[in-house]
């Protein structure tokens, strides 16, 4: 039976930036059940496992590429089993994995080659580290030895090594996009991020895709800032906390270009619901002057099928409590 997952009370004074090795990208060998943007796994077995904190910065790489970083929300525990690789000479864990060389498998310790490592079971305790409220993908992933000279440990083989701060966030924002810079520079200027992770007011959850067609039935491919899109780049987005509410609702939704979509999740991009004329961050603007476009659009919804002008207010407001938090350029 398996045991109840249980809350970790893991708080600590100061945002620790750490180095997460994950083969999420990896459909054979993801071991733990990683997805990515959502959830990191690990257990017990790994070094620094107890370090891993709420708020601390996730930094998720695979064996090529640095593919995005998070911020931890919560994480919890259970006792398990894993499944440990193992050489089939010596029995050491340390493995190397070859994607383009035949054995695909070397030990680091006694150097034998083999195709498959033997698969060891092991009592551990299992961690998840949810991150799924404030992941970013890098725009443009970075080569994964970019991390090689910010480690602050000497530790070279752990899934989870620590990070040092100040150049991590120089890597990362040179790799990032629009979104990444800005989260960055939130992270930056407090230890809390600002109301509860952002207020996420327009959250995808369980019948998304659903919501999603009746959007289409109610809007056509019309996105509400941009106009009329093709289909696949359209997302359904939500005007009200879906957390709070618990069902989808047809009259509180828009429809909204994916790119212009996760702005307005971010609280990055608005409406104002006197005007209703779209509104871009004003640190966005100075530094990005091609998001101008967005600025002062226009809704394209016909006022008959416009949304209660006060869920509209709401992600208004919590838009401009953010934009405070954001650091002028």
């Amino acid at each position: 039976m398996e045991a109840r997952p249980r809350t970790v009370d893991v708080r600590s004074p100061d945002r620790t930036f750490w180095s997460c090795f994950t083969r999420a990208t990896d459909p054979l060998g993801n071991l733990y059940g990683d997805v990515l943007g959502t959830r990191y796994k690990y257990d017990s077995h790994v070094v620094n496992h107890t370090r891993v904190s709420v708020g601390d910065v996730l930094v998720l790489r695979d064996d090529h590429l640095v593919l995005g970083f998070g911020v931890v929300d919560h994480v919890t525990s259970r006792d398990g089993v894993t499944i440990m690789e193992r050489c089939v000479r010596c029995e050491s864990s340390d493995l190397s994995t070859r994607a383009r060389k035949s054995p695909r498998y070397r030990c680091n310790d006694c150097k034998e080659e083999f195709d498959e490592p033997n698969l060891v079971p092991k009592d551990v305790t299992l961690y998840v580290a949810d991150y799924s409220t404030w992941w970013t993908s890098l725009s443009s992933p970075a080569p994964v030895k970019a991390l090689e000279s910010l480690y602050a440990g000497r530790d070279r083989q752990n899934a989870i090594r620590r990070l040092d701060p100040v150049p991590t966030i120089e890597m990362l924002a040179f790799h990032s996009g629009v979104e990444g810079a800005l989260q960055l520079d939130i992270l930056v200027e407090s230890r809390d991020l600002p109301g509860g992770h952002v207020e996420a007011v327009a959250r995808q959850r369980v019948g998304q895709q659903r919501f999603r067609d009746a959007m289409f039935d109610r809007f056509g491919t019309t996105c509400a800032i941009t106009g009329t899109q093709p289909r696949e780049v359209l997302d359904a987005a939500h005007l009200y906390s879906y957390a709070d509410h618990g069902e989808h609702h047809v009259d509180g939704g828009l429809l909204l270009r994916a790119d212009v979509h996760r702005l307005f999740d971010r609280l990055l991009v608005t409406i104002d619901p006197e005007s209703w004329h779209s509104v871009v961050a004003p640190p966005l603007l100075s530094r990005y002057p091609s998001l101008r476009q967005l600025d002062a659009a226009p809704v394209r919804v016909p006022i008959e099928l416009r949304p209660s002008p006060d869920l509209l207010a709401e992600h208004h407001r919590s838009s401009r409590r953010r934009w405070k938090d954001l650091v002028p350029v």
